[in-house]
């Protein structure tokens, strides 16, 4: 079960609207997060498609978590680069295999979303269809 109350999280933090980001915080920590780690996996699956496809190559990554981690150097999480590159690249070819901690893989998914996801300036229409898609993923069995 998906929180219905996610995508609206994911959409505070792609806005950059912090108020209601601790809006949104407070109910989750009220009502629970249930489904955060399948809800952020599959945003973050169709926000690295959406900005890299099938064809990036590693260099393509390198850049794009170099520019991530500077980014995150005022205050963001800290992530591993070579952990960010190889789960991105996961996304790209699936026969690829990573190996990191299930919280890394959260701040990663998390901070990839949100640059990739900022940085498109969908429409809300767009963010919203987006959203939308990734609870239907991450709704099936």
């Amino acid at each position: 079960m998906i929180n219905p109350g996610l995508p609206t999280y994911i959409r505070t933090l792609v806005r950059g609207d912090h108020a209601a980001n601790d809006v949104v915080e407070a109910k989750l920590d009220a009502e629970g997060w249930d489904g955060l780690p399948r809800y952020l996996a599959s945003v973050f699956f169709l926000a690295v498609d959406r900005r890299f496809g099938e064809t990036a190559g590693r260099a393509e990554i390198i850049t794009f978590v170099g520019e991530l981690r500077a980014g995150l150097a005022d205050g963001g999480p800290e992530i591993n680069a070579e952990a960010a590159e190889q789960l991105i690249m996961s996304i790209i070819d699936p026969s690829l295999d990573y190996s990191t901690s299930q919280e890394m893989i959260g701040r990663i998914q998390a901070v990839t979303v949100q640059k990739i996801l900022t940085e498109e300036n969908l429409s809300d229409a767009d963010l919203d269809a987006l959203l939308a898609e990734a609870v239907s993923l991450s709704s099936r069995p």
